[in-house]
């Protein structure tokens, strides 16, 4: 699993100059925190963000701002992009947080499962150093939450994880359905992917560590929204020369698989040492 880190904000980052260096300061200083699973294999490894006013609509999901506190001046909108989650090849999830004139946190949201979820907590517990909420992550799955007890009210919460690992393969939903390859390969890409995400099934220790999005990783959504269709396609090939290196065949473990697994064992046993 890589580890999450705390990094500060100390300075503007060369990708976001085409968004304004108003627009960029503005991200990284109501960025969300995001709280994971001590188990997670898959940290976010890029995010779009959009400065929106009340009138607008969202550019990454299919939603309006028409309800928002009438004392809101702006709304950041912080798109998640993931390579991979634990069921299928790629995730996307949706933060809003929702600025006053004075630059207080008014409001949040952020998706959970296809809904919206409100991400602040009336008594803004789980806004942090005045400006980030801090969001739970669900699992493998990413969907987020203000509260982790959320996700424990899931029925298919360690069956995600585990046993169903990898078993949507080539996630074609929504927009994206687009970017994917098709024809005679797709069920071949399907297998491998299947069989790559099955290497990372754990079960959810249910303990969450703090990560805080890297400067680096903010981009405008225009930019990220171009980048998917590269970033998929890289993921697509990285599986191919894995598998073909291994030389997959049948339903034998590969090498790939092997060595994963074993790190994957070697990592819980080394927890478990430190737990006693």
């Amino acid at each position: 699993m890589s580890e999450s880190t705390a990094h500060g904000w100390e300075g503007l980052n060369d990708r976001t100059t085409n968004a304004g260096e108003e627009e960029s300061m503005l991200c990284e200083r109501y960025a969300p925190y995001l709280m994971f699973d001590l188990r997670e294999p898959f940290l976010p490894n890029l995010v779009g963000f959009t400065r929106l006013e009340t009138n607008d609509e969202s550019p990454s999901y299919p939603r309006s701002f028409e309800n928002a506190d009438p004392r809101t001046d702006f709304i950041l909108e912080y798109a998640i992009w993931w390579d991979y989650e634990i069921g299928h090849l790629y995730q996307l999830e949706q933060v809003w947080v929702y600025v006053g004139p004075n630059g207080e946190v008014l409001d949040c949201e952020a998706t959970f499962h296809g809904k919206i979820l409100k991400g602040l907590l009336r008594n803004r517990s789980n806004l942090s150093d005045g400006t980030h909420v801090r969001l739970f992550v669900q699992p493998g799955k990413h969907a987020l939450s203000p509260m982790p007890e959320m996700f424990e009210l899931l029925p298919d919460l360690y069956l995600a994880a585990g046993p169903r690992a990898g078993s949507d393969g080539l996630y074609a939903g929504g927009e994206l359905a687009c970017l994917v390859p098709t024809g005679d390969e797709v069920e071949e890409i399907h297998a491998r992917v299947r069989r790559y995400l099955r290497s990372f099934a754990f079960k959810p220790a249910l303990e969450y560590t703090e990560c805080r999005l890297l400067s680096e990783q903010f981009l405008p959504w225009r930019e990220l929204r171009e980048a998917i269709p590269l970033r998929l396609a890289d993921r697509l090939l990285e599986l191919e020369l894995i598998f073909a290196r291994d030389g997959l065949r049948g339903s034998e473990e590969s090498a790939a698989e092997r060595r994963m697994r074993r790190s994957r064992e070697s990592g819980e046993g080394a927890e478990r040492e430190e737990a006693r």
